[in-house]
């Protein structure tokens, strides 16, 4: 596992906030913690969007649960979530 830095909490002030870690987009979320959630949709890859407090992948219309990434349309479909540590006032991700 690798410790990257996303950045100062403060920026963070709406969640789920937009970011980029090593060129890959995702959603940092707060659920039992801060959490990062890929925006890769499962199925075919496209950019998953958040529209009116929703997750949809825009290709097929697949929804997702916006604080668990599962999959409203396929059950064991879900987006990839990584744990995110909150130290002296900086968030770190661990990636794989």
């Amino acid at each position: 596992m690798k410790e990257i830095a996303i950045g100062p909490i403060e920026q963070f002030a709406k969640l789920p906030a937009e970011v980029e870690v090593e060129r890959k987009p995702y959603f940092l979320i707060e659920e039992d913690g801060y959490k990062l959630m890929s925006r890769k949709c499962p199925h075919a890859g496209d950019t998953v969007e958040l529209e009116d407090g929703e997750l949809v992948c825009p290709m097929h219309g697949w929804t997702f649960e916006v604080h668990t990434g599962r999959c409203h349309n396929v059950p064991n479909a879900r987006l990839t979530v990584h744990d995110v540590i909150l130290r002296e006032g900086t968030l770190f991700v661990q990636l794989p």
